[in-house]
């Protein structure tokens, strides 16, 4: 972590969902990120309460929700990730905003909602009938697709390229973009840690 984060990126991701990580993990890579100028993202296991604020309480700035099929979800999501007045996000005092809390704790709340992102991930057929009004939820930030799942929902597993399934994403992004959201690879630039380390292992090998 810390040798990819002295490379000047703009953000890390922690994999919540697939990868391992424990409470402690994911705290201290959030340290790493925030020491190196990165923003530490996590995609949660779920969109549950709990689990949005033990994230959240770890450190990490942006939450990705997986598996979001209806606009209650999303809403929930919005109301698990921000304080009053967008949402309902619970204070414990956790990091990164444990040694604030003697201080201005409105404007501090505050702060803590310009400073976090949302994005929900669509991954299912049902998501994807649903996306306009997912979209239109204020405290949504920004869209992705989860492909593997996605395509195995519409009738092709192991097939993210497959025409139906590119047709029916594009179908999508255009109906979230007609809303004012982004999707995820609009402005991010995404590169998986198993494929830098492959990359860099056969360059230095070939060298």
């Amino acid at each position: 972590m810390e040798i990819v984060a002295a490379t000047g990126i703009d953000y890390i991701y922690i994999d919540g969902e697939h990868g391992v990580f424990s409470g402690a993990d994911i705290e201290a890579a959030c340290i790493v990120a925030e020491r190196y100028g990165a923003t530490p993202v996590a995609r949660v296991p779920d969109g549950l309460v709990p689990t949005i604020t033990h994230f959240l309480d770890r450190g990490v700035r942006g939450i990705v929700v997986p598996h979001v099929e209806t606009e209650e979800q999303a809403r929930a999501a919005v109301a698990a990730t921000y304080f009053a007045p967008l949402g309902r996000r619970s204070f414990g005092g956790g990091r990164p905003y444990a040694h604030l809390r003697t201080g201005d704790l409105t404007a501090l709340l505050a702060e803590a909602n310009e400073e976090v992102s949302l994005s929900v991930m669509i991954e299912s057929e049902e998501g994807l009938r649903n996306i306009s009004a997912i979209a239109s939820v204020p405290g949504v930030d920004y869209l992705s697709f989860g492909m593997m799942d996605l395509c195995q929902s519409l009738g092709h597993p192991g097939n993210p390229k497959h025409p139906d399934v590119v047709k029916a994403v594009q179908v999508a992004s255009d109906q979230a973009r007609a809303k004012g959201k982004p999707i995820r690879e609009d402005f991010i630039s995404v590169a998986w840690i198993n494929d830098i380390v492959l990359a860099g292992l056969k360059k230095i090998l070939d060298a």
